[in-house]
């Protein structure tokens, strides 16, 4: 048997998205959820995202999607907004000083500590894991920021760290690098394939679980189509997701989980 974990990482995105979330996790077909707690739609949404947890998703692991990258939503931190705006950076700006040490390493730790502490504030709870958006966890500089604000929370638990995809040397590499600074680590997997039909999603996913390694970190994109969603994302993006969602929830997916000896963990 392999053990897989199956996420959705943009909780608190928009209502189409966290219904999604929370139907699949209630069923058991999500087993990890990564909540955008800097979102304002997180204020709102914590409550239900606990009810399904303590209802009996217990088994899941709920995290935190630490953002600074994208055009969604606004920093928290008052020091990043008057020094850096009003909005988050690419991934380039990131990878352009990263390397450098031409990061605005306190404006940054201050942003992770605040996003941290809205989790932890709403949810009632440590997160169980933090991935950083767009690959930002593949720059050293920024998980030595995030352990100073894991530590400055006061977090009793090191959450588990999610490598970007990748394998052989630079994910060992990385893997001892984190546990030197006291975090376990999940490796991630290719996101779910986006074919353009159900079916042919159904089919792909038979082997999409081949040849990972074991707790492998697997992103997919579900939500239920709203309003919001149709002014946020354009038509194809929609439409994986809403594909995504249909997939998962299916008794078809549940059957190749069964016959592949997949447990999602």
């Amino acid at each position: 048997m392999k053990r897989i974990t199956l996420a959705a990482v943009d909780y608190g995105f928009a209502f189409g998205t966290d219904r999604a979330i929370r139907e699949l996790l209630a069923q058991g077909r999500l087993s990890a959820v990564g909540c955008l707690a800097f979102s304002e739609l997180w204020r709102r949404e914590y409550a239900p995202l606990r009810e399904v947890v303590d209802g009996g998703a217990g088994h899941a692991l709920v995290g935190l999607t630490l953002t600074l990258t994208g055009a969604f939503g606004t920093p928290m931190s008052p020091r990043w907004q008057q020094e850096l705006g009003p909005s988050f950076r690419s991934p380039g700006w990131f990878g352009r000083r990263a390397g450098f040490g031409l990061l605005p390493d306190e404006i940054i730790l201050e942003e992770m500590a605040a996003q941290i502490r809205s989790f932890m504030a709403h949810f009632g709870a440590e997160p169980q894991f933090i991935t950083l958006s767009d690959g930002l966890m593949r720059h050293r500089a920024l998980v030595r920021l995030l352990a100073r604000a894991v530590e400055a929370e006061g977090l009793a638990t090191r959450p588990l760290l999610i490598y970007p995809q990748g394998e052989g040397r630079a994910l060992r590499r990385f893997s001892r690098f984190a546990l030197k600074l006291g975090f376990p680590l999940l490796a991630s997997g290719p996101m779910l394939p986006d074919p353009p039909t159900e079916a042919e999603l159904q089919e792909a996913l038979r082997h999409h679980f081949d040849g990972l390694p074991e707790m492998a970190f697997v992103v997919a994109r579900p939500a239920i189509i709203d309003d919001r969603l149709r002014r946020q994302l354009p038509k194809a993006e929609l439409a994986r997701r809403e594909r995504h969602f249909a997939v998962l929830k299916s008794l078809k997916f549940f059957n190749t989980l069964a016959e592949k000896d997949i447990f999602l963990y």
